[in-house]
């Protein structure tokens, strides 16, 4: 680990496990965490793009950060970015918080202030609630909802893209229903094949397929 003036450590191994999808993904990234101190306490990727899995199409990144949001460039088109205030943290881990639970269990730290993001680990891990299948399975029914008024309006591709969204939140709320913890995307169908739902998981497999050909 490197430790700076301010406290704050980051891991170069633990940035090479990150698949980048782009050169200017990575180095937005990078600009981020050299940035990375004042109120941001931690970086952490999440997502396919740190899994052991074919292809990821962008990077996930949440930070977590106290006081003031701070002001962040803009990120590339292949970088999801949310941020999350310190104080909210713990209370939506509570709540089943798809996003910080995932990332919790599953994501790389980045960069970290005084090893933040680890005791909130430690703190969490052997505790962390499934989420919820009624979110899951509200957000399908509205992804299912839009593909339909898409294609009617004859935008194939982005009808294609929601009806890829409604299948993955099908997946996960069927996974969780089965006492699973969701995986990234490229996970889901052996997931579901594992539970004994080959068709739901062929499905999925054949939208994936589809996109990323």
């Amino acid at each position: 680990m490197i430790e700076g003036a301010d406290s704050v450590a980051s891991s170069p191994t633990d940035r090479d496990r990150v698949r980048w999808p782009s050169g200017e993904a990575r180095a937005w990234t990078r600009r981020l965490l050299a940035d990375a101190s004042g109120s941001i306490l931690a970086v952490v990727a999440y997502g396919s793009a740190v899994r052991e899995v074919e292809s990821s199409a962008d990077l996930d990144l949440l930070f977590v950060f106290e006081g003031d949001a701070p002001e962040l460039d803009p990120p590339p088109s292949d970088v999801d970015l949310r941020g999350y205030a310190r104080d909210d943290v713990e209370a939506l881990l509570a709540g089943g918080h798809d996003v910080l639970g995932w990332a919790l269990r599953f994501g790389v730290v980045l960069r970290q202030r005084d090893g933040w993001w680890d005791g909130l680990a430690s703190r969490w891990r052997d505790r962390l609630p499934l989420p919820s299948e009624s979110a899951a399975d509200e957000r399908a029914g509205r992804a299912l909802r839009i593909s339909r008024e898409l294609e009617a309006a004859g935008d194939a591709d982005a009808a294609e893209e929601q009806r890829l969204v409604a299948l993955t939140q099908r997946a996960r709320a069927r996974l969780i229903r089965a006492g699973v913890f969701p995986g990234s995307r490229p996970e889901l169908p052996r997931q579901l094949r594992a539970i004994g739902d080959a068709e739901l998981a062929r499905d999925l497999s054949e939208a994936i397929g589809r996109r990323v050909a």
